[in-house]
C-alpha cells in the first residue's frame, strides 16, 4: 500500500506504507500549494476492448500506480508513480484554485471541483475535459465524493450546503 502525502512546499511526495516506511518517489511540478490527491489503481484501467481487469481479491496486492492531484495553480494533474514520478498530463480547465479531485471508480475519468464554483470531469484517454457544471455552488466548491457504483457525484461548498449531481 502507498501513502501520499502534499501541502505548502508545491511537493507530493509518496511512501510505502509498508514495513519501512520508505519514500517511492516525489512529484514536482505544481506552482503552488497542492490541495488534493487521489489513487488510481491500476486495476481499474481500461483495457483493449473497453474492459477493465477485474479487482485484486481479499489477499491480493493491488498496484497503485496512478495519482491524480489538484492545486492551487488551477492545475489537476495525473502522475505515474511506477515510472520515477512523471506528470502524464496536465488539465488546465479551472480558472481558480483546485480545492478536492477524485478518480472516477470506473478509472476512466478525474473530477475535479475549485473556488471558480465549478466541478470538471477529465477524460484520462483524450486527456480534455468532458463536462463542466458551472456555478455548481454560489461559493467556493470545496468537496467532492463519488458513490461506488452509481453515477452520483456529491459536492459541499463554502455556501454550507451539500448537492447530488447525477452523472451520465
Amino acid at each position: 500500500a502507498l501513502v501520499a502525502t502534499s501541502g505548502n512546499d508545491r511537493t507530493i511526495y509518496v511512501y510505502n506504507a509498508h514495513d519501512k516506511r520508505e519514500k517511492v518517489c516525489e512529484l514536482r511540478g505544481h506552482d503552488h500549494v497542492v490541495e488534493s490527491l487521489s489513487f488510481l489503481c491500476s486495476s481499474l484501467l481500461p483495457q483493449k476492448g473497453g474492459q477493465t481487469k477485474p479487482a485484486a481479491g481479499a489477499g491480493a496486492s493491488s498496484s497503485w500506480d496512478y495519482l491524480a492531484s489538484g492545486s492551487r495553480d488551477r492545475t489537476v494533474r495525473l502522475w505515474s508513480i511506477a515510472n520515477d514520478g512523471s506528470c502524464l498530463m496536465t488539465f488546465r480547465a479551472h480558472e481558480n484554485w483546485v480545492r478536492c479531485v477524485l478518480v472516477h471508480p470506473s478509472g476512466n475519468h478525474v473530477l475535479s471541483c475549485g473556488d471558480d464554483r465549478s466541478i470538471r470531469v477529465f477524460d484520462i484517454k483524450s486527456s480534455r475535459c468532458l463536462r463542466t457544471i458551472e456555478d455548481a455552488h454560489p461559493h467556493f466548491v470545496t468537496s467532492i465524493a463519488m458513490h461506488h457504483n452509481l453515477p452520483i457525484l456529491v459536492s459541499g461548498g463554502v455556501d454550507h450546503t451539500v448537492k447530488c449531481w447525477q452523472l451520465d
